[in-house]
């Protein structure tokens, strides 16, 4: 189900979105799971070997959340068992983080003249994630999957399913990728409110 859905997400994200609308919460969330779990198996394992994740080596922004309380402070106390824990971190960091996004997407929507209700987001959210399962956790290669995610977020599933004009909806992806670089020149991070 992971694969098949994955390959029609990312071969016609307009035609997934719309063939998703009668989902309820269970499947993107399932969904979003399975995506974070494969993640949470490889970025241990790849921080492990001595390639920390930050904003190049990691797609998804609860990789570096959990790297960040794992090097700072597991691993002193911890040793090499941190690394189970961060596996963790990152699973429940991706979801806490997802149910922020959803909030944020669904109020910009909103506030951009969309229709529809939080799920809406969450399903854009959820199944965005999908591109980072794809080496996200590989230094630089990332940073693409990590801009497919977010057009797909912030883009194309809030697009379809609010039913938000074209124009609209690129203003939005435009305003959040701005922030996102704004973030990052400022503070030198995408998640600046992080530990460092």
């Amino acid at each position: 189900m992971l694969i098949k859905k994955m390959g029609r997400l990312l071969l016609d994200p307009p035609g997934f979105f719309s063939s998703i609308q009668g989902e309820g919460f269970h499947e993107p969330f399932i969904f979003l799971l399975s995506v974070s779990v494969i993640i949470a198996i490889f970025t241990p394992l790849v921080n492990y070997l001595g390639l920390p994740s930050t904003d190049t080596s990691a797609a998804y922004q609860a990789q570096i959340i959990a790297w960040r309380l794992t090097d700072n402070y597991l691993l002193p106390r911890l040793g090499n068992w941190a690394f189970l824990i961060e596996a963790l971190l990152i699973v429940a960091f991706a979801i806490l983080l997802a149910g922020m996004m959803s909030l944020i997407i669904h109020l910009l929507y909103r506030l951009a003249g969309g229709m529809g209700v939080w799920l809406n987001a969450w399903k854009a959210v959820c199944y965005g994630a999908a591109p980072c399962v794809l080496l996200g956790w590989l230094p630089y290669w990332s940073l693409f999957m990590g801009v497919w995610s977010l057009v797909l977020q912030f883009y194309y599933g809030p697009k379809v399913l609010y039913k938000l004009p074209e124009g609209r909806a690129l203003l939005i992806l435009v305003l959040i990728v701005g922030a996102t670089l704004l973030e990052l020149a400022l503070t030198g991070t995408t998640v600046g409110f992080a530990l460092k």
